[in-house]
């Protein structure tokens, strides 16, 4: 899952789109419904104190008796379930990542009693084994590397002798426990709910009918009923893909996904004293995002990767001139690269070199033997077990994901999905964004879209590779070639990166309209690629041409100001067009 840190908290824009004739009699709906809800409603401000206070009164009931609803528990502990007790909230959240989590935060910010559901830990993927351990991985990874780096340069030499790496990959062990334990405390945890008024409840919840959850606590067997005045928002997330099935001989030796390989990739090292780190051999299924990922940062902590990719190249969604360069990175830093194969097969094997055999399908390359397989090949929509079928909730047949609409309501009334369970574009952020959307339609009057197509993107390889938008051939099959145009900067040409030593990899590459010089998409290559892309895609939200970021000031010598470096050349264009004119209107004294 490409992402960057998880929200802590997404504020949508209260923002309908009416058309001019429209206006007056929105606004004349929006407060009669408004007048209609204040009996209901807490407060709409941003009171801390309202929240924390007023709103907890409300929020937090148990499920064991009523005669504890005037003294409610606090939500430090999970609700401790009953068989008999139902307590009503506004809304219920089934899930505790980035879109349950920011779906509750948004009810409890306009004073709403609300209740999060989850299973296992709150925190979802993105705390505990996506965002956050991956990126404080490869920034541990990344140190490691240019320590080589400087002191082969400088005469040191970059070899480190085994005990050394020991010792680092045991503290990088500690910084990706500590980092996921620090943010969890901060903004998951039980306590950071309670003092935001949320309702927590423990367990594996299933409907009863379409207001009603039932919760079990999968420990020890109790269950609580919770019902939702207005809504439910569906946030279960999605789980590794099952490949075992398409493999053969996969389930028959210990393998790694993006679950486990924060702990088994530092325990296996742990356990096997005799064979050296430098020695070992890790074998990654998967060129997309969090293959590549782990790949860089295995390898520069130590290990001989190969990566093998089904794909013709690496981050095949990307513009090709993005996967040729990874790869270049990739095999410079000396990980083996593998494209446009398939694994047919993996056994276990005597060989001094490993204990895995990986044979790939219809090659004529040999086997891959290795000593750990980490598979990443993608993720797939939690959808099970909740009784969604019996309540008229439908998967749709192509993501396997919980169909909705633009304004993510499934096809019953008052049940809605977010995020990853949905099947649409994997990204913490856009989880994230559509949590707080379903929320908000919910709970509020009128309702927006929670639905986009264009999400921008980020690898956190190194250098970082991000997009947004269409790419110049999905644009050309859009617009037509001879309507649309590029810009493209090699980080050559930016001195930033010839300052920083990073222009040999990397470049900025705009696609846009060739009339109206509207951004189309962008792909960046560079250390900075991720918040790069942001300015590019707020631009294009904004509706601002190509051609304007010429105006506007950029620092230097910054990576950024090749934006504007870049939307200058194409106002330069435009202006020799006019030359004439401006000459004639010139010598006329204008």
């Amino acid at each position: 899952k490409r992402t960057g840190s998880k929200p802590s908290t997404i504020m949508v824009p209260f923002k309908p789109t009416p058309t001019p004739k429209g206006v007056a009699r929105i606004l004349f709906i929006t407060c009669i419904a408004f007048l209609l809800s204040l009996h209901q409603l807490t407060a709409f401000t941003p009171s801390s104190s309202t929240i924390r206070v007023g709103a907890r009164r409300r929020l937090h009931h148990s499920c064991q008796s009523s005669a504890l609803a005037s003294s409610p528990p606090s939500a430090s502990t999970p609700l401790t379930p009953s068989k008999t007790k139902t307590t009503t909230y506004d809304m219920i959240v089934i899930g505790g990542g980035s879109a349950g989590l920011t779906a509750a935060k948004f009810a409890a910010t306009f004073g709403k009693s609300v209740c999060l559901v989850e299973s296992s830990r709150v925190g979802g993927d993105c705390t505990w084994t996506g965002c956050v351990p991956s990126k404080t991985l490869l920034s541990a990874a990344k140190r490691a590397w240019n320590w080589r780096q400087m002191n082969e340069k400088y005469g040191g030499g970059s070899d480190i002798d085994d005990a050394s790496l020991r010792k680092m990959l045991r503290g990088v062990k500690e910084e990706v426990d500590d980092t996921r334990e620090r943010i969890y405390e901060k903004d998951d945890s039980p306590a950071a709910l309670e003092s935001l008024g949320i309702g927590f409840a423990q367990g594996r919840a299933c409907f009863r009918d379409v207001q009603t959850v039932e919760v079990t606590n999968e420990v020890d067997g109790t269950s609580c009923r919770l019902n939702a005045k207005y809504g439910v928002v569906i946030a279960t997330g999605a789980s590794p893909r099952n490949i075992a099935v398409d493999i053969a001989g996969l389930d028959s030796v210990p393998y790694w996904t993006y679950e486990n390989v924060w702990d088994e990739f530092f325990e296996s090292i742990e356990q096997d004293q005799q064979k050296q780190v430098g020695q070992r051999k890790i074998i990654v299924v998967g060129g997309g995002p969090i293959g590549c990922e782990l790949s860089q940062a295995i390898s520069r902590l130590g290990c001989s990767v190969t990566l093998i990719s089904r794909s013709p190249r690496l981050l095949p969604t990307e513009e090709e001139e993005a996967s040729k360069e990874l790869q270049r990175v990739l095999e410079e830093e000396g990980v083996t690269v593998i494209c446009n194969h398939k694994v047919a097969s993996v056994t276990s094997s005597n060989s001094d070199a490993g204990s895995i055999q990986v044979s790939l399908e219809d090659s004529l390359l040999d086997s891959i033997i290795g000593d750990h397989i980490l598979v990443a090949t993608g993720r797939v929509p939690n959808v099970q077990n909740m009784g969604l079928g019996e309540m008229g909730v439908q998967i749709n047949s192509e993501t396997n994901g919980i169909q909705v609409n633009d304004k993510l309501e499934t096809p019953v009334k008052g049940i809605y999905a977010a995020g990853d369970c949905t099947g649409d574009q994997q990204f913490t952020h856009y989880a994230g964004y559509q949590g707080a959307i379903a929320a908000r339609n919910i709970l509020l009057p009128l309702k927006d879209p929670g639905v986009q197509s264009e999400v921008p993107s980020t690898t956190f390889t190194d250098p970082e590779v991000a997009s947004f938008g269409l790419t110049e051939q999905a644009a050309i099959s859009q617009y037509g070639e001879g309507e649309v145009s590029t810009s493209f900067r090699p980080l050559s040409k930016i001195d930033r990166a010839i300052c920083e030593g990073k222009d040999s990899q990397g470049f900025i590459k705009i696609t846009y309209q060739s009339k109206s010089k509207q951004i189309l998409g962008a792909t960046i290559v560079a250390p900075v690629a991720g918040e790069l892309i942001s300015e590019l895609a707020v631009a294009k939200d904004g509706k601002m041409s190509f051609d304007q970021f010429a105006t506007v000031m950029h620092s230097y010598p910054s990576y950024s100001i090749a934006l504007q470096q870049m939307g200058a050349d194409v106002y330069y264009d435009k202006l020799k067009k006019s030359k004439k004119l401006y000459d004639v209107l010139k010598k006329i004294g204008l």
